[in-house]
């Protein structure tokens, strides 16, 4: 347990202070207008959803590395062969991808009138997207770097960047929003403009440290060739897919909930960011846990792999119970942080505290599959969780929270997202399981 804390309590730190930041977008939202907030939780969910599949495929670059990293210990130079070229092929892969991905948001005026959004809803919202499309090349970069630094136990410099990610947006952000009176376009530009002076500070400083300067993409240039992409979206694909299904499941939600009103889509906007804020807890523990297990496959250490998964399973559940709870509790103070009532009208916060129960109870399901899926990606094993993501979301989330809408509207949405993440994450838990043990047979087998 001590390992996967120590590696995940700076990347939890640094999911929740990025979280920070999307928190201070949102709260600039509010004190534009409550369309202005509608409409940029509308903006940033396309944003998400493109992005997602970029994301998804340069993110596992981090498990890849890992895998790299357990195989120098026995073969220190292949293990650090394979390292450059996971690098390299996802340095590749994130150019060609911020190309071809910014001409899709070119379709999202059309797509979301066929989806029934307000024409108000949807020029503001595309007033901050395309901003915002200028934040996706040097985030993936940075999803690199922080693959490379978190594996080899750098995770400090990961929470550090987060933080100074934060002291450079908000001031820029809030200076074109509002100084200079962009509105909702500045919080896009703000973003991409802080984006791009952290990649350049943190890329240097990684690249300045002699361990990581063997693994510079600008040196051994002669080994860029297009097959260096092949493992990433071998593996990257159906991360992907998988991704877009979970998004699918949220953003179908997010339309559902823009077809009762624009004050259902504003509070769903604000309920995504409670469940966003448990889920960075739960992707820290999630992601040092893959790490860890990717180091632990790469050496062949199967017996190790299955403890991990126990006490991560462990921290991850009894951390969602508690933050449940919290949430259950005290749901005045969400109203508060929010501004719910500075319109003068009680309707936000009488919603938000009548339903906050089911969105709490969404966290510790999301909690196992974020976990569940995240561990087996660490063993390579990405199929199969896709074909249970596509059952939990769409065959049984999506179905229910159309089904609940009509009788208990956003209540209803939440309910059925809560089923679909309930049962992806039943499914997916079962399939570690199973993973685990036949993992540990086979290591039995090959000490006889």
């Amino acid at each position: 347990m001590k390992n996967i804390l120590k590696l995940a309590l700076p990347l939890t730190l640094s999911q929740l202070i990025a979280m920070a930041l999307v928190l201070t977008d949102v709260w600039m939202m509010s004190k534009i207008s409550v369309a202005d907030l509608a409409a940029g939780g509308l903006g940033a969910s396309v944003y998400s959803f493109v992005f997602l599949v970029a994301g998804s495929i340069v993110g596992c670059v981090a498990n890849l590395i890992a895998i790299a990293y357990g195989q120098s210990i026995a073969r220190p130079d292949f293990g650090q062969q394979q390292i450059r070229f996971a690098v390299k092929g996802a340095v590749m892969l994130s150019v060609l991808l911020s190309l071809v991905l910014s001409f899709s948001f070119l379709f999202a005026p059309q797509l979301l009138a066929k989806a029934k959004q307000s024409s108000e809803v949807i020029d503001i919202a595309m007033l901050y997207l395309n901003a915002l499309k200028w934040t996706m090349l040097p985030t993936l970069l940075l999803l690199v770097l922080r693959g490379l630094t978190s594996t080899f136990g750098d995770v400090r410099s990961v929470m550090l960047m987060s933080i100074l990610t934060v002291i450079i947006n908000v001031p820029i952000s809030y200076c074109l929003a509002f100084t200079l009176d962009w509105g909702i376009a500045g919080l896009g530009y703000g973003t991409a403009i802080s984006a791009w002076l952290v990649l350049v500070g943190y890329g240097t400083w990684v690249f300045r440290q002699s361990k990581y300067q063997r693994f510079a993409p600008w040196e051994n240039m002669h080994e860029y060739t297009p097959r260096l992409m092949g493992p990433l979206l071998s593996m990257g694909m159906p991360i992907a897919l998988a991704g877009m299904l979970e998004h699918g499941l949220i953003y179908g939600g997010t339309l559902m909930a823009g077809m009762i009103s624009v004050a259902s889509l504003a509070l769903h906007q604000i309920l995504l960011q409670c469940l966003s804020f448990t889920w960075n807890i739960n992707f820290g523990f999630a992601q040092a846990s893959a790490i860890l297990v990717g180091k632990e496959y790469g050496a062949n250490n199967y017996d190790g792999i299955k403890v991990i998964a126990k006490k991560s399973f462990i921290a991850v559940t009894a951390l969602s119970f508690v933050i449940a709870f919290g949430f259950i509790a005290w749901p005045e103070a969400i109203a508060n942080l929010f501004q719910l009532d500075a319109e003068g009208s009680h309707e936000l916060t009488t919603m938000l505290t009548s339903m906050i129960w089911v969105v709490a109870l969404c966290f510790v399901v999301d909690a196992w599959q974020l976990l569940a899926i995240n561990l087996l990606r660490g063993m390579k094993i990405v199929m199969v969780p896709t074909i249970m993501t596509a059952i939990g979301y769409w065959i049984f989330g999506l179905p229910a929270a159309w089904y609940l809408m009509k009788a208990y509207g956003l209540a209803g949405i939440w309910g059925g997202i809560g089923v679909g993440l309930g049962v992806t994450g039943v499914l997916l838990l079962a399939q570690l399981i199973y993973e685990t043990r036949r993992s540990s047979n086979r290591e039995l087998m090959q000490t006889a």
